[in-house]
C-alpha cells in the first residue's frame, strides 16, 4: 500500500522546467526529429516504449500543454523547411519551364507528403495519453488533426494551386508520372484537403483509383445535380423560353385579375345581409 502510494506521489508530483527538458523533451525531441525524418533505421521497439512513458509523465506531472506546444512548435518548424524547398523548385520552374523541372517538383511535393503521413502514423500512438488526457476535452481536437492542419496551412494551402497547374501540364507529355504515382499524389491530397476534390473534380475521376474518393466525387456529383435542379424549379420568368414565359405570363395575369376581382365583389353572405336589412338614410 504504502509503494503503491509512493509511486502515485512520484507520477503527479510536478516536473521542474530542468527535469522535463533533460529527462522528457530532449529524448521526446530527438526520436520525433528521427520520425519526421523518415530516418529511423536504428530505431528500437524499447526506444517506442520509453518515449511513451515520457510522454505519459509529462502529462501526468503537469506538463501537457507546454509538452503538446513543443511538438506543435516542431512540426511547424520542419513543414516551414520543407516549404522553403518546394518554393525553391517553384523559382526553377518559373525560371524554367522544363518538364525536368515540373516533375522534380511534383515527385518532391509527393514524397515530403507521403513521408509526412507515414511520421503522423508513428506519432499519434506515442501521444495517445496526451490526445485523452489534454487535446480532445481542451482543444476539442485530437494531435493527428492538429498536425495534419499544420501541413495543411503550411503547404498545402500555398503550393495546392502550383501542383495542379505543374500536374496538368505534365499529363499531357510524354513526361508525365506514373498513373500510380499520380494516384498517390491526388490519394494523399485528398485526406488533408478532400474539399480538393470538387475544384479538380476530373483529374480525381480520371486518376484516382481509392473507391472511397470517387464516392465522395459521385457524391458531390449528386448534390449539384440536386442544387442545380431546385435552382432550375425557381427561375423567374424572365428565365424561361419566350413562347412558354408568355404564357406564364398570361396566365398569372388572368389569375391576378381573378382575384382582384373576388376581393371587390361583396361575399355572398354580406349581400344577404344587405338584402334583409338595407340601408336608410337618416
Amino acid at each position: 500500500m504504502t509503494e503503491g502510494y509512493g509511486f502515485l506521489q512520484f507520477l503527479f508530483n510536478k516536473y521542474s522546467e530542468t527535469e522535463y527538458l533533460n529527462e522528457a523533451w530532449i529524448p521526446i525531441n530527438e526520436i520525433l526529429k528521427q520520425f519526421l525524418q523518415n530516418s529511423i533505421e536504428n530505431f528500437k521497439p524499447t526506444s517506442y516504449q520509453a518515449i511513451y512513458c515520457k510522454v505519459y509523465k509529462s502529462t501526468c506531472k503537469g506538463y501537457k500543454e507546454r509538452l503538446f506546444n513543443d511538438l506543435k512548435n516542431l512540426v511547424t518548424e520542419h513543414c516551414c523547411n520543407l516549404k522553403i524547398q518546394l518554393d525553391e523548385n517553384i523559382k526553377r520552374i518559373i525560371d524554367d519551364c522544363s518538364n525536368v523541372h515540373m516533375n522534380v517538383f511534383i515527385l518532391q511535393f509527393t514524397d515530403f507528403l507521403h513521408r509526412y503521413h507515414r511520421a503522423i502514423q508513428a506519432i499519434v500512438p506515442l501521444f495517445h495519453y496526451l490526445d485523452v488526457a489534454y487535446v480532445r476535452p481542451k482543444m476539442r481536437s485530437t494531435i493527428e488533426h492538429e498536425l495534419l492542419f499544420l501541413y495543411k496551412t503550411i503547404i498545402i494551402e500555398y503550393h495546392i494551386n502550383h501542383v495542379f497547374a505543374v500536374l496538368r501540364q505534365l499529363i499531357n507529355t510524354s513526361d508525365r508520372p506514373s498513373m500510380e504515382r499520380i494516384d498517390l499524389l491526388l490519394r494523399l491530397i485528398h485526406d488533408i484537403t478532400p474539399e480538393s476534390v470538387v475544384t479538380q473534380r476530373d483529374l480525381f475521376k480520371r486518376y484516382c483509383n481509392g473507391e472511397d474518393v470517387l464516392n465522395e466525387i459521385m457524391s458531390n456529383e449528386e448534390d449539384m445535380i440536386t442544387s442545380a435542379s431546385r435552382t432550375a424549379s425557381k427561375r423567374s420568368l424572365d428565365d424561361l423560353p419566350d413562347e412558354e414565359g408568355e404564357k406564364k405570363q398570361i396566365f398569372f395575369h388572368c389569375y391576378r385579375q381573378y382575384e382582384e376581382c373576388q376581393q371587390n365583389q361583396p361575399s355572398a353572405k354580406r349581400t344577404t345581409n344587405m338584402i334583409k336589412s338595407p340601408h336608410t338614410d337618416n
